[in-house]
């Protein structure tokens, strides 16, 4: 409440310290105005604000619906109006207020008149009345930007700005008050106004807002975040002093300037300067000392990438990446060949999982088949080790299915690995490889062994429905090849293939269908659309005729397969530009 009564003391002040014709009604006190022109009737209005210009045409229709009949002078309905605000009774003084404006609203006074007594009148409403203060609030801003459009003079439009950027302030809406109050201070100069604004903008204008230094980089850097955004395209250097390091770099970008080229145990003193440019138009008002210590990297450990088959030769294992973590404890989950496709289909498959997350997998969609300890490679403090799990050692015998590995520093706390997510590395460790065309013909399959790319014969290839049910199982044919029924591949809902497994003795290999198909449009065999049932190929014995000549076309027929069609009366139908057809 006691906010809401400086916001109508200052609307009285500030509202008429326009100029003499604002002085005879206005019992408030005045401040002497210069204006930047001397012209003070010709001046700009470069301050816009879509929003509120919007409701302000909004409110001039609510107004003079609500002031109804016959109306009263606007001067004598404004005197009325402010005679009861200077009784302090501002639920009085808003209906004839209201009035004046209704009678006359190209006036600037009736505007600012209106959004003193609807400011006054929101400071005596109660706490709870959310709407009717809500309501109020719209209408303080609007009146007061309505104001500054029917401003006359510069003094005027100073003065309604000053009264909007007291209204935007009450409402905490610090960046639109602080943007009409410089608004304001451009087109006269006035000590209350300045004194306001330089106070807010202090308190609220552009200015540091929190500094992190990032340790857990490779390269830790240290970045300031502002409240507004900086201004692009220049030169942060100037505005940041660093010392303790002669190859510190100094970048900006959006609403952060961060300094890069610390090192790991650094002690650092910076100092951000004053003058740092905004892309608001404001600059920093004071300079901000920080001593700044990068501490040492926190364990931490990663997989190399999100690619889950893994060849069965030539790989030593799965990498881990690990950060000053000597041990990490490590668990393998298998998912069984059963519960695969509701996995692939799950939000989890490739993701990071949390403690609770891979217990769940555990006991409902598979089990874990190895849990322990690995000691990792060795490499200096702060920098990356790479040691690799050897999986067919520790797990043995890999059956088919899915599997997942976890992988955590030793010594997490348990809260930790209840919640956060650790490093995971979806697999399958195979030697086969799939490619699968789905189309008119079916779904054909091709398999190829990873390590030599040979085709592979005698495998069991199954074609999986949406539903999880088995369509069909066949056996690779000398050339690796395998080709399902169309019908299989015109399946619906349910029974829309959606996954090719492969099983070759012990290994195991399975591929997505649902995945987008590898697109070789850029590789220059692009081809045509495929035909229907038979596919004519027309050509002339020349490419240019006159009016008159006889045009000899020579016509390929053929059938899906190629072959060509004999017997078959064909019929040339030509169309002309206008859509006459000739046989």
């Amino acid at each position: 409440m006691a906010r809401l009564g400086q916001l109508a003391g200052a609307l009285a002040l500030l509202g008429w310290i326009a100029g003499p014709a604002l002085a005879q009604t206005a019992p408030a006190a005045r401040t002497t105005a210069r204006p930047v022109s001397a012209a003070s009737a010709s001046f700009a209005k470069s301050f816009v604000r879509a929003d509120l210009a919007s409701a302000a045409v909004r409110l001039e229709t609510a107004l003079k619906a609500e002031a109804g009949g016959p109306l009263r002078p606007a001067g004598q309905s404004r005197a009325a109006g402010l005679a009861l605000l200077t009784a302090d009774k501002p639920d009085e003084a808003v209906a004839p207020l209201a009035a004046a404006v209704a009678a006359d609203p190209a006036d600037a006074r009736n505007w600012q008149a209106y959004a003193r007594g609807a400011a006054a009148a929101l400071g005596a409403l109660e706490d709870n009345d959310y709407q009717g203060r809500s309501r109020l609030r719209g209408r303080v801003t609007a009146a007061a930007y309505r104001a500054y459009e029917r401003a006359g003079t510069a003094a005027d439009a100073a003065a309604s700005l000053a009264a909007l950027g007291a209204a935007e302030a009450e409402q905490e809406s610090w960046r639109p008050a602080l943007d009409a109050y410089a608004a304001s201070l451009a087109l006269a100069e006035t000590g209350p106004v300045r004194e306001t604004y330089e106070t807010l903008r202090a308190q609220h204008g552009f200015r540091i807002l929190d500094y992190k230094v990032d340790s857990d980089a490779a390269a830790p850097r240290a970045c300031f975040t502002f409240s507004e955004a900086i201004k692009p395209k220049t030169d942060y250097a100037p505005f940041v002093a660093v010392s303790g390091s002669s190859a510190a770099a100094v970048t900006g970008e959006g609403s952060q300037v961060c300094v890069d080229g610390l090192k790991h145990g650094g002690r650092y003193a910076i100092v951000v300067r004053p003058g740092l440019p905004s892309a608001v138009g404001e600059s920093l008002l004071k300079a901000a000392d920080y001593e700044i210590y990068v501490r040492d990297r926190a364990p931490q450990v990663r997989f190399t990438g999100r690619n889950y088959v893994l060849p069965r030769t030539g790989q030593a294992g799965v990498p881990l990446v690990s950060v000053n973590a000597p041990k990490l404890d490590v668990e393998v989950l298998r998912i069984g060949d059963r519960s695969l496709l509701p996995t692939l289909r799950s939000e989890d498959f490739l993701g990071q999982l949390s403690g609770s997350t891979a217990r769940t997998i555990a006991s409902e969609k598979g089990q874990r088949v190895w849990k322990g300890t690995l000691d990792t490679a060795k490499a200096e403090i702060n920098q990356e080790a790479v040691t690799a799990f050897p999986v067919l050692q520790a797990v043995g015998k890999l059956e088919p299915g899915l599997y997942v590995m976890l992988a955590r520093p030793s010594g997490t706390a348990a809260s930790d690995e209840e919640y956060d997510t650790q490093a995971t590395q979806w697999f399958v460790v195979s030697d086969l490889g799939l490619t699968a065309t789905k189309g008119r013909d079916g779904v054909t399959v091709v398999l190829r062994s990873l390590a030599s790319a040979q085709v592979m014969a005698g495998a069991e290839i199954r074609l999986i429905a949406r539903n999880n049910e088995v369509l069909g199982t066949r056996t690779t044919d000398s050339q690796g090849h395998v080709a399902f029924d169309p019908g299989l591949a015109r399946g619906e809902g349910g029974l829309a293939p959606s996954l090719v497994v492969a099983q070759a003795g012990g290994d195991y290999g399975f591929l997505d269908l649902n995945l987008g198909a590898f697109d070789l449009t850029d590789r220059g065999v692009k081809g045509r659309p495929e035909t229907g049932g038979l596919d004519a190929y027309l050509f002339p014995e020349r490419g240019v005729y006159r009016t008159g000549e006889t045009v000899q076309l020579t016509a390929l027929l053929r059938d899906p397969r190629g072959a060509a069609v004999p017997d078959l009366p064909l019929t040339l139908v030509v169309k002309r530009p206008d859509g006459v057809e000739y046989r």
